[in-house]
């Protein structure tokens, strides 16, 4: 069987965010979507709870919080990771602009309940987010709802004071795939650009008319380019047309 694939999602979500990759991998190999870092208030803390439940060798996909997760791991995966994903993510620092929305969000949550607030959130995430498949969309929803308050507060606090994590890129070691939709508004394709080039031999690929959520907004395309990956691990800066992939 081949070697496995470990996804890391991002804020108040849960292996239901990926799901379109583990129905579509699976099969194939053994996916692993890490548990229980949701309930940690620091970055470092999450890798740590991430850490114990990674097997020896693997490819890792990573997505907006996940990224920021598997770069401060970087230091304890040498020689572990056979591929590194990178997915609407950034090395940077919190930009206060971000900090802003993020306290709007949140207050929502506490006003309105995490229902309310993941629709908001998913809602400026995605390009059209009620394109996406109607059962996913609760799934979403269901996760955000069971994580809770208490997490998503915690998963703030995090992100908002994680550390520049820009000069962690130089220890990248194994081929790199950065994924980025041309409308981010969370995480910009410059973060994205920012990371290709700092990482030796990345490739760098930005999905048009997609907002902040590649795995669902295209899921076919995003499977098809993990695969293409895999297989060929070449050095390339393209520009990926989703409506013709």
């Amino acid at each position: 069987m081949p070697e496995p694939l470990v996804l890391l999602p991002g804020l108040q979500s849960d292996h239901r965010s990926w799901v379109n990759q583990t129905r579509h991998f699976s099969p194939s190999r053994q996916v692993i979507v890490p548990q229980r870092h949701q309930h940690c208030d620091s970055i470092a803390e999450m890798g740590e709870r991430v850490l114990e439940q990674l097997p020896p060798r693997f490819h890792l996909a990573a997505w907006s919080m996940g990224g920021y997760i598997a770069l401060q791991l970087l230091p304890k995966l040498a020689g572990r990771l056979l591929s590194l994903t990178l997915v609407s993510t950034s090395a940077r620092p919190e930009d206060p602009a971000s900090t802003a929305r993020r306290m709007e969000i949140l207050d929502l949550a506490e006003r309105e309940g995490m229902a309310a607030s993941n629709r908001r959130s998913m809602t400026q995430a995605c390009l059209d987010f009620d394109a996406i498949d109607p059962d996913i969309r609760a799934g979403l929803r269901d996760a955000s709802v069971e994580l809770g308050l208490e997490a998503f507060r915690g998963q703030q606090r995090a992100i908002i004071n994680r550390p520049d994590s820009r000069g962690m890129l130089r220890l990248v070691e194994c081929p790199t795939l950065v994924l980025v939709g041309d409308q981010d508004t969370v995480t910009p394709p410059e973060c994205a650009r920012e990371i290709h080039e700092a990482i030796a031999g990345s490739r760098f690929v930005v999905i048009e008319n997609c907002g902040h959520c590649a795995p669902l907004e295209y899921p076919e395309l995003v499977n098809a380019l993990l695969e293409d990956w895999w297989s060929r691990g070449y050095q390339s800066d393209l520009r990926s047309s989703a409506a013709g992939a």
